[in-house]
């Protein structure tokens, strides 16, 4: 064999520690040779061409280890994380949305659904996946595959794609729970910021909650509808906030996150200089923020079930508009102002990155219908994709 890796010492010790934890010496050739073709084979990266591009196995035992074979791809994400945690200091987890554009009905949990990175509706699977992001770096990490409502009693199509009974539909936010705590609670991962866009998704404030309840620090874009509390102060009365009580504490306002930016416009904006990355150029914006906390009763300061019940409400107007753009909420109260920009504007390079990654490795590629065969392909693309990153000089 030629190629990369073929020779690669570096190659080999990766495939050896990575698939270590597979547990028969045949699985741990099949993934070195999977790997390998996913790393050698141009253009689209079917087993098929796989098997052209790394000879040594046949396409059936190829399909088969893919698609049936009952391994566990999880511990192979976590030494993934590992190896590339330990070369690169994560900025922030960034939570991302991945559509796989599917013919037909039966590719487990594909459906047609709203794919918000394009705004309409597909044939596709949806997944989230967390990427270690630093700098000009986006990696995924950690998948799952989320489970329209359609599939939850279709016992044809579940029996089809063989979809474990307890993969069942939920609500969305607890699927980035889920694979968070993976990470978290079982990997180790090392501490960064959340980042994830929550415009357009419900039940907000039950994830903002679980993650303040997991003393887990996010930034998290909302929708202006978001509901938030403000504490006025006492001495600053006004009668679009109403009056203060009678025993002289401050009044406590609850409403949307657009409506309190609007009720404080008068505050004076900061303009705040942030670079991007991809254009190697420095974009500017003004920006308001606003300490708030949850709307929830039981949430708010030296409530007992949360660490603390402080928030802060930032706004972003573009430069020459009359009117804010875009919302982030965020338990992290001690950042200064360009740092939580910074942390924020991560996440509008991360789908390009990911979009790059899908092209360059085949994440999209994977022509089977399995529950398994598609956690085992993304998570053999990541790896092709961290063994580049890690392998390349500088």
């Amino acid at each position: 064999m030629s190629g990369k890796g073929a020779t690669n010492e570096d190659f080999r010790e990766f495939c050896a520690d990575v698939f270590g934890t597979l547990g028969r010496t045949d699985q741990r050739q099949a993934a070195e040779t999977y790997l390998y073709g996913l790393l050698n084979c141009t253009g689209r990266k079917s087993i098929r061409r796989l098997v052209a591009a790394a000879p040594g196995r046949s396409e059936q035992s190829l399909q088969q280890f893919i698609n049936q074979s009952p391994w566990d791809p999880e511990p192979i994400r976590e030494r993934l994380m590992y190896r590339l945690a330990k070369a690169v200091r994560p900025t922030a987890w960034v939570i991302e949305e991945v559509h796989f554009p599917k013919h037909g009905q039966y590719s487990a949990a594909v459906e047609r659904q709203y794919v918000q990175s394009l705004g309409r509706v597909r044939n596709c699977q949806l997944a989230i996946t967390v990427t270690l992001t630093a700098g000009r770096i986006t990696v995924p990490v950690n998948w799952r595959l989320i489970v329209p409502d359609s599939w939850g009693r279709d016992h044809e199509r579940r029996t089809r794609a063989r979809m474990p009974s307890h993969e069942l539909p939920r609500p969305y936010w607890q699927y980035h729970l889920e694979v968070l705590d993976d990470m978290a609670l079982e990997w180790g991962m090392p501490v960064a910021p959340v980042v994830v866009d929550t415009s357009n998704r419900g039940n907000v404030e039950a994830f903002l909650g679980a993650l303040e309840l997991r003393r887990q620090p996010y930034l998290a874009q909302v929708a202006s509808t978001f509901l938030v509390a403000y504490d006025q102060p006492a001495r600053a009365n006004h009668p679009s906030w109403g009056a203060s009580p009678a025993n002289g504490s401050a009044p406590t306002w609850q409403g949307t996150a657009g409506d309190l930016i609007a009720r404080t416009g008068h505050v004076t904006r900061d303009t705040v200089e942030w670079r991007n990355s991809e254009i190697d150029s420095v974009m500017r914006s003004q920006f308001l923020q606003v300490p708030v906390r949850s709307s929830v009763p039981g949430r708010g300061a030296g409530a007992s079930s949360t660490p603390t019940g402080a928030r802060t409400l930032i706004a972003e107007w573009p430069l020459g508009k009359p009117g804010p753009r875009n919302y982030w909420i965020t338990n992290m109260t001690d950042p200064p102002l360009p740092e939580l920009v910074e942390l924020a504007k991560l996440r509008e390079l991360a789908t390009p990155r990911i979009e790059e990654f899908a092209g360059t490795y085949g994440l999209r590629d994977y022509e089977g219908r399995t529950f398994a065969g598609w956690h085992h392909h993304v998570t053999l693309a990541t790896a092709a994709y961290i063994y580049c990153l890690l392998d390349s000089p500088g």
